[in-house]
């Protein structure tokens, strides 16, 4: 068989088998749709993988798949990229400060004036991102980002200033 038609069949046994392995999903993660579609993505780009090998045994092959790319740090980076962060069950404040409100959008309208790398990077800063972190994992150069960041400060302190 040609890889092609590895590919075909594997992808009908996927259709087949999408919503059971969702269920599946779900215990791992609470991105269960993503987890499949990462982990479908990595087994058919993963160099090495035998498709018509994989066709012997699907279900369980997919599973150990899922679980490791939920688990582990490691591979296809699932994990590292879906972090789930804590939510509050509580309710949030209420804002009564209504000049705060729109000082916050009026950045927010602001910042969207900016160019979109020059807008991404001011949000990740606001959020409180480590932009030496995001730069490694990104895969560029740091200096970059502080480029764009003080690039978007000097916008916005003009746009606040007239």
């Amino acid at each position: 068989m040609r890889k092609s038609d590895d590919r075909q069949i594997f992808d009908k046994w996927l259709a087949d088998n999408y919503s059971k392995l969702c269920t599946y999903a779900e215990r791992l993660h609470r991105e269960n749709r993503d987890l499949v579609h990462h982990t479908y993505l990595r087994i058919v780009t993963l160099q090495g993988v035998d498709l018509s090998k994989v066709m012997i045994n699907p279900l369980p092959y997919f599973k150990r798949a899922m679980f490791r790319e939920a688990t582990h740090d490691k591979g296809g980076g699932f994990k590292k990229h879906y972090e789930i962060y804590e939510t509050f069950d509580k309710d949030l404040p209420y804002e009564y400060d209504l000049s705060k409100a729109l000082r916050a959008e009026n950045f927010q309208l602001a910042v969207d004036r900016l160019s979109w790398f020059d807008g991404t990077v001011m949000m990740l800063y606001c959020d409180g991102y480590n932009l030496t972190k995001v730069a490694r994992e990104a895969g560029i150069k740091e200096q970059v980002l502080h480029t764009s960041l003080s690039r978007s400060r000097s916008k916005l302190i003009k746009h606040f200033n007239k």
